[in-house]
C-alpha cells in the first residue's frame, strides 16, 4: 500500500512536473511570441516612420524645386522688366537727342535766316546811299553845269 501510495505520489508528481514543464514551455512560447509580436509591430512602427519621412522628404524636395521655379520665373519676369527700362531709357534718349538736333538746326536755320536778312538789309541800304550819292552828285553836277551856263551868259 505504501509503494502504491509512493508509486501514486510519485506519478503524480511526475504528472504534475509534466504539467509545470508544459506550462513553462507554454509560457516562453508565449513570451517568445509576444517578442516577435512586438518586434514585428516595431518593425512595421519602423517602417511607416521611415514612409514617413520619405513622403515628408519628397514633400519638401517638391516644396524646393517649385520655391526654386518661382524664384526662377521671378527672376527671369525681373531681367526682362530691366531690359524693358534700359530700352526705354534709351528711345527716351534717342528722342532727346533727335529733338536737340531738330532744335539745333532749326536754330542754325534761324541764326541763317536772321544773317540772310541782316546781308539783304546792308546791301538795300548801301544801294539807298549809292543812289542817294548818285543823286546828289547828280544835282552837284547840274548845279555846276547851271552854274557854268550861269557863268557864261
Amino acid at each position: 500500500e505504501d509503494r502504491q501510495r509512493s508509486a501514486a505520489e510519485a506519478e503524480e508528481a511526475k504528472r504534475r512536473e509534466e504539467e509545470e514543464m508544459q506550462r513553462l514551455d507554454a509560457d516562453e512560447e508565449a513570451r517568445k511570441r509576444h517578442e516577435e509580436e512586438q518586434q514585428r509591430s516595431s518593425a512595421e512602427a519602423d517602417e511607416a516612420k521611415m514612409c514617413e519621412e520619405e513622403k515628408n522628404q519628397s514633400l519638401a524636395a517638391e516644396e524646393a524645386a517649385r520655391k526654386v521655379e518661382e524664384d526662377l520665373h521671378r527672376l527671369a519676369l525681373e531681367e526682362e522688366a530691366a531690359h524693358r527700362r534700359q530700352d526705354e531709357e534709351r528711345e527716351r534718349q534717342r528722342l532727346a537727342e533727335e529733338e536737340a538736333e531738330a532744335s539745333k538746326k532749326e536754330e542754325e536755320e534761324e541764326q541763317q535766316r536772321v544773317a540772310v536778312e541782316k546781308e539783304a538789309d546792308l546791301k538795300q541800304h548801301e544801294e539807298e546811299e549809292r543812289r542817294k550819292l548818285a543823286a546828289e552828285e547828280e544835282a552837284n553836277q547840274k548845279q555846276q553845269a547851271e552854274a557854268a551856263r550861269k557863268g557864261k551868259e
